[in-house]
C-alpha cells in the first residue's frame, strides 16, 4: 500500500465555530482553500487540533464529507479519530469508509491505558475495520496516558498491510529515534511523522519524512518550505526556516491546544476564535499579539 503520499507537510486544521457552536462552513471554505494555495501536501481532519473530541459522529461525517467536497481530490484528507471504545471506533470507521477518505490517523486509547497487548488488539481490528484505507498510528501519551512501543508497531505494520505510518508525538527525542530506528529496520516502506513542530527538523534530520502540523494553521507556505527543504537534505536553508518560526511554534501551546492557535487564525481572519468545552479561549493574549506582528 502506497504511503508516499503522506511524507511531507499535513494540516491538522482547526474546525471553526460560530461562538463555540455551531460550525462555521464559510470559515471553513477559506481556510481549505487557504491550505491548498499554500501547498501543503495534505489534511488531517478533526484531530485534536481539529477538536474531534467535542464533534457528535453526524457532525464528524458533515464535517468530512464537506471537506472532501471541497477539496475535490486536489490534494489527500486523512480523518482524525479515535477512542477508548473499540467497539464503538470500528462502527464509527465503518461509517466513515462510506466517505472513501485518504486515510486514517488514529490516535491511542485514552484514560483506561491498555498494555501493549491490548494496543495490538485494537489496532487490529481497526486496520480490518478501515478495509483498504490507511491507518497512520498516533502516539501522545501526553495526553492519552500511554505509549506505542515500537515494538507493538513492528508487529502491526508486519501483520496489517494498510498500517502505514505513525505521527510521533511523545516529545521525547530519544525515544522518537528509537520508533525510526527500530521499525524501519523490520519494516520496509513506513512513514515517521513528527507530530510536534518543534521538534520535526531535528526528527528529519534521523529518518523521518515529515509533520502533521499545527504551524501550518498559520504559515502553511514557510511551513512547506522547510520541510521541501529537510526531504532535500538541505537542513541549512531548513534550519533558517525553523527558527523564524520556532516562537510562533511554542506559543501555540502556552496554553492548551487549540486555544492559541485558534485566537491566532482569529487575528489572521480565518475563525472567530472560539473553542468548545471544556477548553477555553487563550487567557494570557500578549505573548501571542507580539508574535503575531510579524505576520499580519
Amino acid at each position: 500500500m502506497k504511503s508516499e503520499k503522506f511524507k511531507g507537510l499535513g494540516t491538522a486544521l482547526i474546525t471553526p465555530f460560530r461562538n463555540g457552536g455551531e460550525i462555521d462552513y464559510d470559515m471553513l471554505t477559506k481556510l481549505i482553500e487557504f491550505q491548498i494555495r499554500s501547498g501543503v501536501d495534505y489534511l488531517v481532519m478533526v484531530g485534536t487540533t481539529g477538536e474531534g473530541v467535542t464533534l457528535d459522529d453526524e457532525e464528524t461525517t458533515e464535517i468530512v464529507k464537506f471537506t472532501m467536497d471541497k477539496v475535490n481530490k486536489r490534494i489527500p484528507v486523512v480523518i482524525g479519530c479515535g477512542s477508548n471504545n473499540t467497539n464503538s471506533l470500528l462502527r464509527k470507521i465503518r461509517t466513515l469508509n462510506m466517505l472513501n477518505p485518504d486515510g486514517y490517523l488514529v490516535v491511542s486509547p485514552y484514560y483506561n491505558k491498555p498494555t501493549q497487548d491490548g494496543l495490538i488488539a485494537h489496532y487490529g481490528e481497526v486496520a480490518k475495520a478501515a478495509e483498504n484505507i490507511p491507518v497512520i498510528l498516533y502516539n501522545i501519551p501526553g495526553r492519552t496516558g500511554g505509549w506505542i512501543m515500537p515494538e507493538t508497531v513492528c508487529k502491526l505494520a508486519t501483520k496489517h498491510n494498510n498500517i502505514i505510518a505513525i505521527k510521533e508525538a511523545s516529545g521525547n527525542v530519544n525515544f522518537s529515534m528509537d520508533m525510526c530506528n527500530t521499525v524501519s529496520s523490520k519494516v520496509s516502506d513506513f512513514v515517521f511523522l513528527s507530530g510536534d513542530d518543534a521538534l520535526t527538523l531535528p526528527l528529519m534530520a534521523v529518518g523521518y519524512s515529515g509533520v502533521i502540523s499545527v504551524v501550518s494553521n498559520e504559515t502553511p507556505k514557510q511551513m512547506k518550505e522547510m520541510i521541501t527543504h529537510a526531504l532535500k537534505q538541505d537542513f541549512i536553508s531548513a534550519s533558517k526556516i525553523h527558527y523564524m518560526l520556532w516562537d510562533l511554534m511554542n506559543a501555540n501551546f502556552i496554553e492548551t491546544s487549540p486555544g492559541p492557535v485558534k485566537y491566532a487564525m482569529k487575528k489572521l481572519g480565518y475563525c472567530d476564535g472560539s473553542v468548545r468545552l471544556p477548553l477555553s479561549e487563550l487567557k494570557d493574549t500578549a505573548k501571542m499579539d507580539e508574535i503575531l506582528k510579524g505576520y499580519l
